[in-house]
């Protein structure tokens, strides 16, 4: 039992108080407990908070009264430390449940214990019943568990003594059984089944107990197992009798276990270490002792004139397995591992066949026996050698000698001899094998082999011919081998070949301005031999040869690290010449990650070098503060986000803002411009205090003041002014957008940072210029990709602090305007915004840094020769590493899943977009009509017309989402629709699953047509789907990879579990909240895993923004309106409509 103080401990008083009180108000709905024998294993439902219901497992150890693990799906559980009140809930009603149990009368029979079974159930609902295999799998361990409290004295101490006999061709073993007294084992299947069927199985006066593996002591329980394996293998051979070769009689009684080969070193490998009794042929020792050691053979060789005779111990074999020997020696059975004989086993297979213990070599065969069999047979055999001298039948240790030269270029010989006493051979030769070591010869001539590639009969050599890389083997290995054996003697042409040790490679790096300046040197070899390796350069290779023939070992040497930094700077051999190299700085965190990956290259960096890495690695202790409006409003992560635009601004760099979509690029950008803008706001006041410091003690506060706000003209008066370097007139930032998100941006910036003049550069190409030219050097201009593409020219007079690109991947295509439009502005600093940087091919992250760092990632050509290719095509894994260790500092990328702690589990956002064209156009003359129409009423006229006033609103809404809805040639754009399709196109790149909500079944229609256009797969649910097949796409949506469910609010709003979305976009919401949430919830609900997106797409001034204004004021009002019970109720008015028109 887990006491309440133990509870206590583990959980917080908070939790423990709580969970005590779901206990006392049976919020336990239900609870199955499960002994598993050592532990008891619970699973329980917990009604939590509202209608959430959460399941708990945990698992008891009962040995020693421990919680061993708890698990709840509650979010509390997930992030605080300790039992959350759930756990302590279940753990508490658990108590209840061991106290039940205590109160059991353990005194029943074992067959009334099996017969109630082990499944203990708490319940609350409908009554369900165990799995009948598992609940006899559970009443098995039930009787498993009772029986020390049964049986008692004798639980665990039943013991099993076997006994064999060994005739010479058969062996076998009985059993005896008891604990004091011991009983033969009659029958080894009748044994199995009281085993199986746990019988309570009586042997005689002093033996009765529950055949369970439990009742054996330890030591016999192996014995037990193995008894019931050999029953099963053998029960069909043992049937008194037989019908057309159908065993159909009983089951003969067997006393005596026959057992042979694998059976018989099974049972006997469970004896190992221990004795067992029994007989064997031969011998009175009936005390044996199992061992795996080798048979103690014995040999004796004794000379005689005509050769040697040998004599042989043998043993009794009781038999040969797949895998062992089994013999009988000295009060030892032996089992010997037959792969560890391999080397002799053909010996002894012949001497198996020679009857008696002696055999005779003439001597003839002597020197072979001598040379093939002896030396194994000395290795497995204790040999006693009687007047025999092996020296005395030819056998003489041989002595090698090896005669290196090179006789001409790319050329190596190998002449070799061996000498036996005063006589000397070609190794090449078979000139009186019988008085040679053929074994000793052959090992030699495989190290020659080993090191050449031709052999010249004329010379008796071998030959290394055209092949650089066996020769420099052979010269740092070779050679060695060949002493290690014998004597070499070396020619003097084979010592002029020069094999120089691994070069030092020293690279230096320092700052100097907008360049790093980069010196190599790498040891003795001179520039221009090292250009000539790297021309060679192979990451592989072992060595490089000189053009003078000297070879220099690349092992270790640091050599690949210069030719990865030849590489991935794209240095020309006339720069690898210099003593001085100048590098874009950009290059600087490419540079100190090579040049720390290989610890053998001595780096050599200077002071702003060191500086400039640092800043870049050590973002977080930056100096950068965070706008102080901003502070409590930023996430974690987006301040690392923050402080990482900021710090690639400060060095001069451009960079990627990767984030996972709504992940809040957006507001991480703001958060940037705000701070910029405020220091250099703060900048201007700071000069001024300096610069009139002298008459600080003279001015009043409103001087000072009034200075300020002169130096802020003037900062403006600049933006009118041109740069001194370039010419061109100064402007803050540049962002470019998607058309659809450009009014959102604005609203983003309105609504973080009023403090930011946001512009968006919109209307005719006169109005576009005229907004461009006006602009002062603090605004902040917005325009689209498509606009820019026109403009391009007009933005030539005009450089910027910042350009920022929304939706990067527009320009992936480095060949469209869109791209060529935004690398043209001029800007100091360039941000790329994107949740897919990459979405089908490397090119696409080239284009975006070409537009941040022109010739970061090289030209293209060259990008797609060197990277590109290699990396995809042709799965080069350098190439890969090669290109992510460049981009690394410059591209920040969170998943959603990476920086949950940091999330809220549903992130709900307004989309705001703008109306423009023929759009705008019908949707004001709409709003014009029905003003007309209200004033012209009367307030009796207004109350009988509500119906159609309405229709009137649904209208004027459904041109908000697409007027192609009510208007049947309607031809041209919708924003809303523009916005819609942009953010699904992103989110499915991303790998998202989406929920599209609409109220109107003829929207769907229209956006699943543009889903269709865009190759996107979906679900489409209204109110005309039946049951049947509105269950399967539901199941389907939660397993397969279709990408978006498009669902009509209210057919779908409720009864749906679509936890396979986290995204959830309302494409014209429905202003009731609770119905609106209702929808939400199909994602946001238990099960859900990630963090749910919830997006309301806005039309900024029309009804939709009034009505959400209107919500925020009076929440209820606004229901009535949508709902029709304002109209039709009376408690609407015709002034507030038309204040909800106007939006005043």
């Amino acid at each position: 039992m887990i006491s309440k103080t133990q509870i206590r401990y583990m959980a917080n008083s908070s939790s423990y108080s709580k969970g005590a009180e779901l206990y006392a108000t049976g919020k336990v709905l239900d609870m199955d407990v499960k002994n598993m024998g050592a532990s008891d294993e619970i699973v329980a439902s917990v009604k939590g908070s509202g209608r959430n219901i959460y399941e708990v497992d945990v698992s008891i150890d009962t040995e020693n009264d421990e919680v061993d693990t708890c698990y709840c799906e509650c979010r509390a559980y997930a992030e605080y430390g300790g039992l959350c009140k759930h756990c302590v809930a279940v753990l508490l009603q658990y108590n209840d449940y061991e106290n039940d149990m205590d109160s059991y009368d353990y005194g029943q029979s074992v067959e009334k214990i099996v017969k109630g079974g082990l499944t203990h159930t708490i319940r609350k609902g409908v009554q369900m019943h165990t799995t009948p295999e598992l609940a006899s799998l559970l009443q098995k361990q039930a009787v498993a568990k009772s029986l020390p409290l049964i049986q008692g004295s004798t639980y665990g101490k039943v013991k099993l003594e076997p006994y064999f006999d060994f005739d010479g061709r058969s062996f076998t073993v009985e059993f005896k059984i008891g604990i004091n007294k011991m009983y033969v084992l009659k029958d080894a299947f009748s044994f199995d089944n009281h085993i199986a069927n746990q019988d309570d199985y009586k042997y005689g006066k002093n033996l009765q107990f529950v055949h369970t593996i439990e009742s054996f002591a330890e030591e016999s329980r192996p014995l037990v197992k193995f008894i019931c394996k050999w029953a099963d293998n053998n029960r069909q051979f043992h049937r008194s009798s037989s019908y057309y070769g159908y065993y159909m009689g009983t089951l003969e009684k067997v006393r005596h276990l026959e057992l042979s080969g694998n059976e018989l070193a099974e049972f006997l490998l469970l004896m190992e270490g221990k004795t067992l009794q029994g007989e064997s042929i031969g011998t009175r020792n009936t005390t044996w002792e199992i061992t795996r050691e080798h048979l103690p053979r014995k040999m004796t060789i004794t000379g005689a004139k005509q050769g040697i005779e040998l004599k042989v111990s043998k043993f009794t074999c009781a038999a040969n397995t797949e895998r062992y020997k089994i013999c009988f020696y000295d009060k030892k059975i032996y089992i010997e591992n037959l792969e560890e004989l391999l080397p002799v086993k053909d010996f002894l297979d012949s001497l198996s066949l020679i009857s008696g213990e002696k055999a005779f070599i003439e001597n003839k065969d002597v020197p072979a026996f001598c040379q093939e069999l002896l030396p194994v047979i000395q290795k497995f055999f204790k040999c006693k050698m009687v007047e025999f001298h092996p020296e005395n039948y030819g056998m003489v240790e041989p002595e090698f000698r090896f005669y290196l030269d090179a006789p001409q270029e790319n050329m190596v010989t190998c002449k070799a001899t061996v000498k036996y006493g005063d006589r000397e051979f070609s190794l090449y030769t078979t000139d009186d094998i019988a008085a040679r070591d053929m074994n000793r010869e052959t090992v030699v001539r495989n190290v020659i082999h080993k090191y050449s590639n031709a052999f010249n009969p004329f010379e008796q050599c071998a030959v290394i011919a055209d092949d650089e890389e066996m020769e420099y083997e052979f010269l740092t290995e070779g050679i060695q081998a060949l002493q290690a054996v014998g004597e070499v003697f070396i020619s003097d042409a084979l010592r002029r070949i020069e094999v120089r040790n691994s070069p030092k490679v020293t690279v230096g790096v320092s700052l100097s301005g907008n360049l790093l300046e980069l010196s190599m040197t790498a040891g003795d070899i001179s520039k221009e031999e090292l250009i000539d390796i790297l021309s060679r350069y192979n990451k592989k290779k072992k060595f490089y040869r000189l053009k003078n023939g000297a070879f220099v070992n690349a092992a270790d040497s640091g050599l690949d690290t210069v030719e990865e930094l030849r590489a991935g700077l794209q240095l020309t051999d006339k720069q690898m010449k210099q003593d001085k190299i100048e590098v874009q700085k950009y290059r600087a965190l490419y540079l100190d990650a090579q040049l720390k990956e290989n610890p053998v290259v001595s780096a050599v960096k200077d002071k702003s070098f060191k500086s400039l890495v640092r800043n870049m690695k050590t973002i977080e202790d930056n100096d950068f503060e965070v706008p102080e409006s901003l502070d409590k409003v930023l996430r974690e992560y987006q301040k690392r986000g923050f402080l990482w635009i900021k710090t690639l601004n400060y060095n001069g760099f451009g960079g990627i803002l990767a984030d996972d979509m709504g992940l809040g690029k957006t507001l991480q950008v703001i958060a940037f411009l705000l701070s910029e803008f405020l220091e250099r706001r703060n900048t201007v006041v700071e000069n001024i205090a300096v610069k009139e410091t002298a008459m600080l003690n003279m001015q009043s506060e409103i001087e000072i003041v009034e200075q300020a706000c002169k130096a802020a003209e003037a900062q403006k008066a600049d933006g009118k002014k041109a740069d001194g370097q370039t010419g061109k007139l100064q402007r803050n930032t540049l962002i470019i957008a998607p058309a659809s998100l450009v009014y959102n941006w604005s609203s983003e910036i309105q609504r973080f940072a009023p403090e930011l003049t946001a512009k968006m550069v919109t209307g005719t190409a006169a109005e576009r210029r005229q907004i461009l030219a006006e602009a002062d050097s603090e605004d902040i201009l917005l325009t689209s990709y498509d606009l820019l593409k026109r403009d391009i020219s007009e933005y030539e007079g005009y450089k910027f602090r910042c350009e920022i690109i929304d939706e990067a991947q527009y320009i992936k295509n480095a060949n469209t305007q869109a791209a060529k439009a935004v690398k043209e502005v001029q800007a100091d600093f360039r941000l790329a915004l994107t949740g897919t940087p990459v979405e089908n091919r490397l090119s696409e992250l080239w284009s975006i840094f070409d537009y941040l760092m022109p010739g970061f990632l090289y030209s293209y050509k060259k990008f797609r020769e060197e990277v590109e290719i290699p990396a995809v095509q042709n799965s080069d894994e350098d190439a890969m590493k090669r290109l992510q260790k460049m981009i690394r500092p410059f591209v920040l990328r969170r998943l959603k899943k990476e920086v949950l702690t940091d999330l809220p589990d549903k992130l709900e956002e307004n989309m705001f977009v703008q109306l423009t064209g023929e759009q705008q156009k019908l949707y004001d003359a709409h709003v014009k009509r029905m003003m007309l129409m209200l004033d012209k009423q009367s307030e009796e006229e207004f109350k009988t017309s509500k119906i159609t006033i309405l229709a009137e609103l649904t209208k004027l809404r459904q041109i908000c989402c697409d007027p192609s809805l009510i208007f049947a040639d309607y031809k041209a754009d919708s924003a809303k629709v523009d916005m819609c399709l942009n953010m699904i196109s992103n989110a499915v790149e991303s790998g998202h699953k989406i929920l599209l909500f609409s109220q109107f079944t003829t929207m769907l229609d229209h956006l699943a047509k543009r889903l269709e256009e865009e190759k996107i797969s979906y679900y489409m649910l209204t109110g005309s789907t039946s049951k049947e097949k509105r269950a399967q796409m539901v199941e389907n949506f939660n397993t397969d990879d279709t990408q978006v469910f498009c669902i009509s609010l209210k057919a779908g709003g409720t009864g749906l579990n679509l936890t396979a979305a986290d995204i959830v976009i309302h494409f014209d919401p429905w202003w009731n909240l609770a119905v609106q949430n209702q929808a939400t919830d199909r994602a946001h609900r238990i099960g859900q895993k990630n963090v749910v997106n919830v997006y309301k797409l806005i039309v900024k001034d029309t009804i939709e923004e009034n009505i959400l204004k209107l919500q925020e004021k009076k929440r209820e009002l606004a229901d009535q309106i949508l709902e029709g019970e304002g109209l039709n109720g009376g408690s609407f008015t015709k002034e507030e409509l038309m204040e909800l028109l106007s939006g005043k």
